[in-house]
């Protein structure tokens, strides 16, 4: 399935760090006509323009000689384009790691500024996406680590087989109405004992 890729940027905000008078005044111009606010940061000695914002451009040499800005570009939860004049190693090296979604060579020109817009929400939007899918791919790992950390110690708690520990875990959080994996949680805290789960359900022991 084809991702929906933005168009629309109306009413959102955009951060301006350290840009040249020039290539700040194209962006301001055509970010206005898309009706995107613009906010001008041109120092670290400035007050920080109110936030949140939606997108950030940030000019990579000029970035590089002001201290703090390197730490207001990377708080900006949002799409970050640079504005590119060198192809020296350590211009790019320090651009790639602001985590950029789209760049723009310099001297900026309005051809090409909203392609770029597209592309860098869409490639942030994607990253987001994945980002949260191995967050959740984490927690189920976790979950599941928990759960058989649990059967271990009802196993050996209760001399039963794995089976029938996985049986109980089950039983005991249908009718606690707990999931599987937050009462196996509370028995490897502590939380609740491996007795307690017997008193509504006996399992039966191993044949010895």
């Amino acid at each position: 399935m084809t991702a929906a890729i933005r168009r629309n940027f109306r009413g959102h905000r955009a951060l301006i760090a350290c840009a040249a008078e020039q290539d700040r005044a194209v962006l301001v111009q055509l970010l206005g006509q898309l009706g995107i606010t613009t906010a001008i940061q041109n120092s670290c000695c400035e007050q920080a323009p109110d936030a949140p914002f939606d997108l950030v451009f940030f000019d990579d040499e000029a970035g590089r000689q002001f201290g703090g800005v390197e730490r207001l570009i990377d708080t900006v939860q949002a799409p970050a384009i640079a504005l590119i004049g060198s192809d020296a190693p350590s211009s790019v090296n320090w651009v790639i790691e602001r985590r950029v979604c789209g760049y723009l060579t310099k001297p900026l020109r309005k051809a090409g500024i909203l392609a770029s817009l597209i592309i860098a929400y869409h490639a942030f939007n994607e990253r987001n996406e994945t980002e949260l899918r191995l967050q959740r791919l984490e927690q189920q790992v976790r979950a599941r680590q928990i759960v058989c950390t649990a059967a271990i110690e009802i196993v050996e708690g209760l001399d039963i087989s794995v089976n029938d520990a996985f049986k109980l875990l089950r039983a005991s959080s249908m009718s606690r109405r707990l999931s599987v994996e937050d009462l196996a949680a509370m028995i490897v805290s502590g939380e609740m004992t491996i007795a307690a789960l017997t008193a509504v359900h006996r399992p039966k022991q191993k044949p010895g």
